[in-house]
């Protein structure tokens, strides 16, 4: 069985520099923003803001946890231990004590806001794109888009919930849209083949019409195949998708619909041939899940 190509969450770890570059800018950097000029109110109303103290994190809500990775290294660089953790991809209840930390009040006070919006936004993406992910057939991949607030953190957020990744970045793989394909001469003639390929993870292009599609496939040559070539059908209707399916399957590419897709109608779009369904609503409509630090 081949390897779903779309997915890439395999390099959403510490161990890739890449990742731990997302890490310092979405968490990091926010904690350093909101520090730059001390915590005020614990300094002032706080005596003997250096002692060791415990907290807990609680969940308001159920849910899908996300963000324990990312939080752990956040809490390492500020010298607060984790005394008991869940782990990511955990099922949550209302009441749930997400961890147990162990540190100085004035760190575990200044990082609470940032520590907080890091593991709710995470789990909140990962919840939402559960919630998809259960309303589609196993054989259909809920991918995330690039329309992200956190960017690769909310794309990690999407694998913990069940989906894919898709396109990491610019240079990660080819995804030839609407704006490059009228920069395109002659898009009858238009062809990738290997030796244009470099080190990309895929090719994908973007359709958003049936002639489109009708023109892709008349064109299609067999000897250009390459294993890792998939299609995008933007805002196609139900019917239309399945016309494309049906004109796409001598092909063999894997096929992707797109545009408009959300838990209300993400099952009129599980059609039989299509592999992927990507849906920018798990990102940038994922509400935060409510979770508290409690001292």
């Amino acid at each position: 069985m081949k390897k779903f190509f779309l997915d890439a969450s395999e390099d959403l770890n510490l161990k890739n520099p890449h990742y731990k570059k997302a890490i310092e800018l979405y968490v990091w950097e926010a904690y350093l923003n909101d520090t730059a000029q001390g915590d005020i109110t614990t300094e002032l109303f706080v005596p003997n803001n250096k002692r060791i103290l415990n907290a807990e994190i609680v969940a308001n809500e159920p849910g899908i946890l996300a963000g324990i990775q990312e939080a752990e290294w956040f809490l390492r660089k500020l010298g607060i231990r984790i005394v008991k953790k869940m782990k990511d991809g955990d099922k949550l209840k209302k009441g749930d004590v997400i961890m147990r930390l162990s540190g100085r009040a004035d760190k575990i006070l200044s990082a609470e806001r940032t520590l907080l919006n890091l593991l709710q936004r995470m789990s909140g993406v990962a919840t939402m794109t559960n919630k998809l992910v259960r309303k589609a057939p196993k054989s259909i991949r809920i991918l995330a888009t690039r329309k992200t607030l956190w960017g690769d953190l909310d794309k990690r957020a999407v694998y913990i919930g069940g989906g894919a990744t898709h396109r990491l970045n610019l240079s990660d793989a080819i995804l030839i849209k609407d704006n490059h394909i009228v920069l395109i001469d002659n898009f009858k003639k238009f062809r990738i083949t290997k030796s244009r390929l470099h080190n990309v993870r895929f090719i994908e292009t973007e359709f958003e019409n049936l002639e489109q599609v009708k023109i892709f496939a008349k064109n299609f040559v067999k000897s250009d195949r390459y294993y890792r070539i998939a299609v995008m059908l933007d805002n196609f209707s139900p019917d239309d998708v399945m016309k494309a399916v049906k004109i796409l399957r001598k092909t063999g590419v894997m096929i992707e619909v797109s545009g408009g897709i959300n838990e209300k109608n993400v099952i009129k779009y599980a059609i039989n041939g299509v592999s992927a369904i990507s849906s920018g609503s798990i990102t940038n409509k994922a509400p935060a899940l409510d979770f508290s630090l409690n001292i």
